[in-house]
């Protein structure tokens, strides 16, 4: 690597690998599963507040500022959960405990 390239020199994948894994069919899971979550994450966002203000009867500002608590929470834990992942856990044992820990907490 003596021209300062970071990686060697080779075919760009463009296409999916041998054995269906990656490429577009990859791409477009993922661009599909991005906006089923972006979709869960403003449903709630906007039902938050209503169910703030009316059933639990806070204040609108108060309500804000809880609806705001949780959605910056909600923006900075997968950054936690990676700093997790890669540093200390590994990629398959958090994927496993964040599974367990969505079905401890869901029920």
């Amino acid at each position: 690597m003596d021209s300062g390239a970071l990686l060697p020199p080779g075919e760009p994948s463009t296409t999916s690998k041998p054995g269906g894994r990656g490429g577009w069919p990859a791409a477009l899971f993922l661009i599909a599963v991005e906006f089923v979550e972006r979709v869960g994450f403003y449903g709630v966002q906007g039902n938050l507040i209503m169910y703030l203000t009316g059933p639990l009867g806070l204040s609108t500002a108060a309500a804000a500022a809880g609806v705001n608590a949780w959605a910056g929470t909600a923006s900075m834990l997968p950054l936690l959960g990676a700093l997790a992942a890669d540093s200390w856990i590994g990629r398959y044992r958090a994927i496993v405990a964040a599974g367990v820990l969505y079905l401890v907490v869901g029920w």
